[in-house]
């Protein structure tokens, strides 16, 4: 069909018109929130990259937000995404950056909402970055109790029970075994009783230990008393010599000597070999309990009764105390700890009348007749490095 030249020229115009009309420029998605951060910690993350320019309508996908730093201001978010072309295409999801979150962080947000299908409008705000982590202590070796190393001595007790009865006096006797086997000397007359420390092998750790209970005493020497407790020692052997009772030139079985292996094992047998750091020097025991630990990293024996007291004669009166005291002393991860109760003669002081308080041992009921020494865990702490 042939058109007027009037219809003609009003295409013409509608066409010139629809072609010049001018393009909308879709709006930047704006940018996602700030990451909150955790408290304390290192440096924040570093900012997220500024998205790409969609190309025919595609809104630009958010920028990615920062890494959270650990325990720091969380990354900044990424940036907004830069306007669509100017076809009718709706723009695509502005995608939210997901942050990498810190130790214990939330994720970044979700994608903003996909774009209008109006010409050119960019996809909505992208996702916030990540939460930034709790702060974490570098220095924290383990996330453990360090007492739960020292559970093992914790309420531990060396017990000495009577098995006659003992007569009312002070310094009255009562037997260390079943009559039936009386003079075997095998526990709980003497005792040796291993223990395994907890914790890391590689860590050393402070113990604070209570020690309470009644009980012997005992002379040791060539080592140090603890000046707060004055019974605690470290170190050094038990002795039957002081400067008031010398006690020299006694041989196996005479006065303070009365036990010396293996001489008098007939009568007085100790049961099992004793070690260097705990035997006396010159072998000689006097017959009263000597309450000893040992230590096997950092390597060092420790004595729980010592006393410089004296009965007049030859040796330490012939008494039970009243103990409580505390002591801190270094024990590795892993360690082994070695208890040795020893007497030898058959027969201790009986306690009667005395207790002490709080002790955590259900076996013992006071007052306690016989000798008992219980060890409490006070505190444990990881040592300094050396």
């Amino acid at each position: 069909m042939k058109l007027s030249p009037h219809v003609l020229f009003c295409v013409a115009a509608l066409c010139v018109a629809a072609c010049s009309a001018p393009v909308s420029t879709g709006a930047a998605g704006a940018g996602g929130a700030t990451g909150q951060g955790a408290t304390a910690g290192s440096a924040a993350g570093a900012g997220g990259a500024s998205a790409l320019a969609g190309t025919s309508g595609t809104a630009g996908v958010g920028g990615g937000s920062g890494t959270a730093g650990l325990g720091a201001v969380g990354g900044t978010a990424g940036g907004a995404g830069t306007a669509g072309g100017a076809t009718a295409a709706a723009g695509a999801n502005g995608g939210g950056g997901t942050g990498e979150a810190g130790s214990s962080g939330r994720g970044g947000g979700g994608g903003g909402a996909a774009g209008s299908s109006v010409a050119g409008n960019g996809g909505a705000r992208g996702g916030g970055g990540g939460s930034g982590g709790a702060g974490v202590d570098a220095g924290d070796a383990s996330a453990a109790d360090p007492r739960m190393a020292a559970d093992v001595l914790d309420g531990f007790a060396l017990l000495k029970p009577c098995f006659s009865t003992p007569g009312s006096c002070a310094g009255c006797t009562c037997d260390e075994n079943p009559s039936n086997i009386l003079s075997s000397g095998v526990a709980p007359e003497n005792q040796h009783i291993s223990k395994r420390f907890g914790g890391d092998a590689g860590a050393v750790y402070s113990v604070k230990l209570r020690v309470v209970g009644v009980a012997e005493r005992y002379w040791y020497a060539g080592g140090t008393l603890d000046s707060t407790s004055k019974v605690f020692y470290t170190g050094g052997l038990p002795t039957i010599h002081s400067a008031q009772a010398p006690n020299n030139n006694l041989g196996p079985g005479q006065g303070a000597c009365k036990i010396h292996p293996p001489q008098t094992n007939g009568n007085y047998p100790i049961p099992f070999t004793v070690p260097p750091e705990v035997a006396p020097a010159d072998g000689c025991y006097n017959g009263f309990n000597i309450f000893a630990m040992t230590v096997s990293s950092p390597k060092q024996s420790y004595f729980l009764n010592g006393t410089t007291d004296f009965d007049g004669v030859d040796r330490q009166p012939h008494a039970v105390y009243k103990t409580d005291y505390t002591v801190t002393i270094p024990i590795a991860g892993q360690a082994t700890i070695d208890f040795y109760v020893i007497d030898g003669d058959h027969h201790q002081v009986a306690n009667t009348n005395m207790t002490v308080p709080n002790v955590k041992n259900t076996q013992i009921k006071q007052p306690y007749v016989g000798n008992f020494l219980e060890l409490e865990v006070v505190d444990v702490a990881l040592a300094p490095p050396r």
